[in-house]
C-alpha cells in the first residue's frame, strides 16, 4: 500500500463518519465569484504561472517554518503568483477546511482546495470554504469516478486540476476532456520527487491544454530544465514556505513559456 492509498482509505473512513456532513453544517459559504480564473491568467500571460501552496507538513517532510499564513498569502499575490493551493486534509498534511475559508477571503486570487477526493460532498465542501479549484487525482478514481467528480465540479463553475503520475494516467486525462492537467513529480511508492519527470511525461503533450508540473521545483534553474516541456506553470510548496525572500524568489520563477 502507498502513502496515497492510505491516504484514500482514511477519507473513505471521514466520509462514512459523517465529517464532510459536519463541514457543510458549520462553514460559512464564501463568495468567491469575482475572482479570475487561473486558465485566463494562463491564456493572458507570455510568463508561467504559479500556483503557490500553503502546507505545515507533509508525509515526505514532518516539519515547515512557522509562518504568518495570512501574510503568506499576500506575498504569494503581491509577488506574482497566480493561485494559492491549501491543503486541507487534517491528519497527514495538518491543514483544513477552515484555514481554507479564513486564506481565501485574504487573496483576490483564485484558490485551489488541494485534497484527495473521491465523492461529490467533499467538492461542495471545498465550494462552501471558498475553493475556485479542486483537485481530482487519476491514480485513486476509475474512469466513471473521474467523469462524474469531473463534469459536478464544472457544472458548479469550479476550475479542475486534474493530476497524473504517468503516461496512462495522461492519456486518460486527455480522454476526460481536462483544460488543466498537473504533472506530479513525486514518486508514488518511494515519494521522492524528480522534477525531470515532467519532461518525459509531456513526450505525450497535446496543445490546448494547460500542464502543470507540481513538486520538486527548488529553484529557476529546475524551472530552465522543464520550461521546453510546454508547461504553462509550476504548483511550488516547499521552496516557498522555507524562502526566506519570496520577492526576489518568487518572480525569479516566472520565465517566459515555451510554445510548442
Amino acid at each position: 500500500m502507498t502513502i496515497l492509498d492510505e491516504i484514500v482509505a482514511y477519507k473513505r473512513d471521514l466520509l462514512a463518519q459523517g465529517y464532510y456532513e459536519d463541514k457543510l453544517k458549520t462553514l460559512t459559504a464564501v463568495d468567491v465569484s469575482h475572482k479570475q480564473t487561473l486558465n485566463d491568467q494562463i491564456k493572458s500571460s507570455k510568463e508561467l504561472a504559479i500556483i503557490a501552496e500553503i502546507k505545515s507538513k507533509s508525509p515526505s517532510i514532518d516539519r515547515l517554518p512557522e509562518r504568518n499564513l495570512i501574510q503568506q498569502v499576500k506575498q504569494y499575490e503581491q509577488y506574482g503568483a497566480n493561485a494559492v493551493s491549501i491543503l486541507t486534509d487534517e491528519q497527514y498534511f495538518e491543514g483544513s477546511f477552515e484555514r481554507l475559508q479564513e486564506l481565501t477571503i485574504e487573496t483576490n486570487l483564485p484558490v485551489l482546495c488541494k485534497d484527495f477526493i473521491v465523492e461529490k460532498i467533499q467538492i461542495d465542501v471545498a465550494r462552501k470554504a471558498g475553493a475556485s479549484i479542486i483537485l481530482l487525482i487519476v491514480n485513486v478514481l476509475n474512469d466513471e469516478e473521474l467523469q462524474e467528480l469531473y463534469h459536478y465540479a464544472r457544472s458548479l463553475n469550479l476550475e479542475v486540476l486534474v493530476e497524473v503520475h504517468d503516461k496512462a494516467e495522461l492519456k486518460r486525462a486527455h480522454q476526460l476532456g481536462a483544460e488543466l492537467i498537473g504533472i506530479n513529480n513525486r514518486d508514488l511508492k518511494r515519494f521522492v520527487t524528480d522534477v525531470l519527470h515532467t519532461n518525459e511525461i509531456l513526450e505525450d503533450y497535446q496543445p490546448n491544454v494547460n500542464y502543470i508540473s507540481e513538486s520538486g521545483v527548488r529553484n529557476r534553474s529546475d524551472v530552465e530544465n522543464i520550461v521546453a516541456s510546454g508547461i504553462s506553470g509550476m504548483l511550488i510548496g516547499e521552496s516557498l514556505m522555507t524562502c526566506d525572500d519570496l520577492s526576489q524568489f518568487l518572480p525569479s520563477l516566472k520565465l517566459e513559456k515555451v510554445q510548442r
